[in-house]
Order: C-alpha cells, then structure tokens, then sequence
C-alpha cells in the first residue's frame, strides 16, 4: 500500500519597487527548485508604489499554474512596511501552510528555499526559519559598514543581527506576526522581538539578478537604526548603565585628585584637575 505526499500550500510574498526584471527571474527559480511532491506555490507581490507597470502577461506565463497576486501600494512605504502589509493580506485572505518572505531582486537565493521549507517541515515545525547571513556578496567598503552595524548593534542590544528578511513562517504564528507592530519598522527584529521560536540556517547571499540596488547610503542607516529602535527599552537600560558607569569613574577620578592635592604631599600635574573637571561636566 503506497501513501501519497501530504499536499502543502505556501505563499510566497516579496516587496517590489520597479524590479519587475528580476521578479520574473526569480519566480522562474522557485518554480525550477524541487520542493516536496504535493506543494503549491502562490506569489504575493507588493508593488511598492513603483512607476513601472508589472508585466503581468510575462509573470503569468512564467508562474504558470501558480497564483500571482499583486498588491498595489499607493505610495513607496520602504520594503519592511510593504512586508507588513503583506503579511496581514495573507493572513486574512490566504489558506496556506506557510509564508516565505524574501526579496524579489535575487539577493535571497532560491536554491536556499528547500532546505528552509525542509527544516520547517521535519526539524522545527513550530519555528520561523530564517536564512542566517553567512557570507555576503557586497564590496569591501559595504562589508565593513555592515561589521561596524554589527557591533553596535550587539553592543546596545546585547543581540546579533545576521538574519534579514528570508524567512519561512509556519502558519499557526502569523496571526501572532501580523498583530506586532514591531514588523512594520523591522520584520526579523520584530520577530525576534516577539520571542516566537526561530532557528537559523546558514545561507550565503545571492547576486543580484538584475539592475542596481536602490538602497543608498542614507536609507541603509536608517534601515539599521529601525532594527535598533525595536529593541528600544534594552537600549535605553544599557546607555543608562553606560552613562551611569561613565560619571561614576569622573566622579571617582576626581575626588582621588582631590584627596592627593589635599591630604598628601604627591605632585599632581596641573592638568590633570582640569581634565578631571571637564569629564565630569560631560
């Protein structure tokens, strides 16, 4: 007697501004990955307010018998709001078993996408899986911005930061995601935040299917501080114990200049009272 593979439904949502070039490279790859016999796949794209109508004759004839829902944003909201927004469609609209979300530009490989469905079916059933930054792609002057943000990050936060928005997410949390408000300033912060189980798999960063990253300087920081500002009441702790500990040694300091200028017969440098000072008004 032979069973047949259990049917399996997953949406997969990506936010998209006037990438509709790469969208169509993309859908062509998750449609060539060799997922599990009985799943279907239905795409969620949030147009995020781009000038360039989709191509949706080229998506539907690449997509195939895959669903294809375009979500038109009235204005650009930036990529973590659109997923929030598309999040919370699904949530309300979608029978699905599972979400992945992922960018459309091929920096998120598809070739990942088994391995993080596989690991959310036999391993951890009830965790997000996310695609953990293993090595990336960008040039040398973005990799050291990137490891800079990454110590500041740990050090306000006390948390790493090595996971973006390559996730899959089974179905029994996505009520629960979608009601954090969190998401809509960073989706895997906000997870994180939300203390629902996740687990991590080593994924290295694609390449860039096609055109150039709309991503500039200024968006990128305040890409990073959003991630911060999520974790907010950790970090005001952890300044207020930086700052409390920081007086606390002027203080310190300059009662011992004090106490060897009055009480013993030591030369101090005349400085070293000035400077004393000075911290201690800082």
């Amino acid at each position: 007697m032979t069973t047949s593979a259990p049917h399996r439904s997953v949406v997969v949502c990506c936010p998209v501004y006037n990438d509709w070039d790469s969208v169509s490279v993309l859908i062509g790859e998750i449609k060539k990955q060799r997922l599990a016999d009985g799943t279907d796949i239905r795409f969620v794209l949030l147009d995020d307010g781009s000038s360039e109508s989709p191509p949706m004759d080229r998506l539907g004839k690449i997509a195939g018998r895959s669903a294809i829902d375009i979500i038109s944003l009235s204005r650009n909201l930036g990529h973590q709001r659109a997923i929030a927004i598309g999040l919370s469609a699904i949530a309300s609209r979608c029978h699905c078993d599972a979400v992945v979300v992922m960018d459309a530009d091929g920096e998120d490989d598809p070739t990942h996408l088994c391995r993080l469905l596989g690991d959310l079916e036999e391993e951890c059933p009830s965790a997000i899986v996310f695609a953990q930054r293993s090595r990336r792609t960008e040039g040398i002057a973005f990799r050291l911005g990137y490891a800079s943000f990454k110590a500041l990050h740990w050090l306000l936060t006390g948390r790493g930061c090595d996971i973006g928005n390559y996730s899959v997410i089974p179905r029994r949390w996505l009520d629960r995601i979608v009601n954090n408000s969190e998401i809509w300033n960073h989706y895997a912060a906000g997870v994180l935040a939300s203390r629902i189980p996740t687990k991590k798999v080593p994924c290295p960063r694609g390449h860039r299917y096609a055109g150039q990253s709309r991503m500039n300087f200024t968006a990128l920081v305040v890409h990073g501080l959003r991630a911060i500002s999520v974790f907010g009441e950790t970090v005001g702790v952890r300044v207020l114990v930086g700052v409390g500990s920081l007086s606390g040694l002027s203080v310190l300091a300059l009662l011992t200049v004090v106490y060897i200028r009055v009480a013993t017969t030591l030369v101090v440098p005349p400085w070293a009272t000035t400077t004393m000072l000075v911290a201690l008004l800082l």
